[in-house]
């Protein structure tokens, strides 16, 4: 049984008083296999700051497979990071993609990329069955 948490009392509608419970042990739980698809720019930062302050701390992810499909990453290593992305996915059913950008010809040049590779999605189509998630 999970102790209350301090202060958290309120009064229901009906006078009796209602409680909020709250975690209150050291231990994680384990979350199932997932794959995690990184993306870019705020995305990025804002994921990282909500797994860094509210995933981490509690949930064990130590079974999630991480991808960063950044324009940068995808071109160091000639898209092969999406090929894999996608195969993860495939395999284990469970995504949770980041947003990602399908760069310009400017942000090619910004980033210094060799190309401008095509948007992720068509190939996240065909590996899942039809299925993106964004």
């Amino acid at each position: 049984m999970l102790p209350l948490l301090r202060g958290a009392a309120r009064h229901g509608g009906s006078g009796r008083m209602m409680w909020a419970r709250a975690f209150s042990t050291n231990k994680k739980i384990l979350a199932p296999p997932m794959t995690y698809i990184a993306g870019e720019e705020m995305s990025w930062y804002t994921m990282k700051i909500i797994r860094e302050k509210w995933v981490e701390p509690f949930i064990n992810t130590s079974k999630w497979e991480y991808f960063d499909l950044s324009c940068k990453n995808r071109d160091d290593t000639k898209d092969k990071v999406l090929h894999d992305a996608v195969a993860s996915g495939a395999r284990i059913g469970a995504i949770f993609k980041e947003p990602t950008i399908t760069p310009s010809a400017d942000q090619v040049k910004e980033f210094g990329l060799s190309k401008a590779w095509g948007s992720p999605n068509g190939a996240m189509r065909r590996g899942w069955n039809g299925i993106t998630i964004s």
